[in-house]
């Protein structure tokens, strides 16, 4: 009887147990990512230089004058700042350029100041300037809306690049791509688009008349030297009839599209600035 009772037990659990671990659901907790450790660049070691103040999220929100022995991971501030800085309690700090050679020290951040209903002056952060822990480098973005337009400027600081002359902290920049984008005109617009891996190399440049032609140009000589002929040349292409030097002669067109293209290329060079003053 007893030997029929075991024999019957084994065989229930041999049975029943594939169908519990057919059932059971193992639930696995998503690991965060462990963020490697910061390192300063050798350039942060030669002296004092700019310390970005960075949050949480990686908004910058000031630059102090520091030393590698004091802000970096391991001085005695232990790469933290100790305290509140324009609005940023305890941050991070992180190396951003070293001084020129007459001793100045120089940064990106994106705090500015407002006054409240109070009239009280307070510390804001527009976002500007974010710290890229994946690459150890810095993105900047800055818009600006004027009358001619909206112009939009990205780029990407590398500390170990800033001042890398001993005088100007912009060679650190690559990456660099501006945009524009014209007020309309009847309707119609005009882009403008920039790319230079390097604040010294050449720029490619892009014009692009909304819904009609798209003109490239190596240098912003170039595009000075040919813009005129060039619009002239596609208008002439697409059966309109200009008058060589018609797009800069200030003469009204008897055709609108013509007359608003002729609009918008003065928006181009007013974008350019100063390349187009004789």
């Amino acid at each position: 009887m007893f030997s029929k009772l075991l024999l019957g037990f084994i065989l229930t659990f041999a049975f029943t147990s594939p169908v519990y671990a057919e059932d059971a659901v193992v639930v696995v907790e998503d690991i965060p990512a462990v963020e490697e450790a910061y390192v300063p660049p050798a350039e942060a070691s030669e002296g004092v230089g700019g310390w970005a103040v960075v949050d949480s999220e990686g908004f910058v929100h000031g630059v102090v004058v520091c030393t590698v022995d004091v802000c970096g991971p391991s001085g005695s501030w232990a790469g933290v700042l100790p305290g509140d800085y324009m609005g940023c309690k305890n941050c991070n700090l992180r190396f951003q350029t070293k001084a020129t050679s007459d001793g100045n020290v120089a940064g990106y951040s994106g705090h500015y100041y407002e006054q409240d209903s109070d009239g009280k002056t307070v510390t804001k952060n527009n976002g500007s300037v974010k710290w890229n822990a994946s690459d150890n480098t810095f993105d900047l973005k800055s818009s600006e809306t004027t009358q001619n337009g909206t112009t939009t400027i990205k780029k990407k600081l590398v500390p170990s690049k800033a001042v890398s002359d001993g005088e100007r902290i912009d060679t650190g920049f690559i990456n660099i791509e501006t945009d524009f984008k014209s007020s309309a005109v009847n309707d119609m617009s005009v882009k403008i688009k920039m790319l230079q891996e390097s604040v010294d190399s050449p720029k490619a440049i892009s014009v692009e008349y909304e819904n009609w032609v798209k003109l490239n140009y190596e240098s912003e000589d170039s595009l000075k030297n040919n813009i005129d002929n060039d619009v002239e040349s596609a208008l002439t292409a697409d059966g309109y009839i200009v008058a060589a030097g018609a797009i800069d002669d200030g003469v009204k067109e008897s055709s609108p599209f013509v007359e608003t293209v002729k609009s918008l290329t003065v928006k181009v060079k007013n974008f350019f600035g100063m390349i187009f003053r004789p």
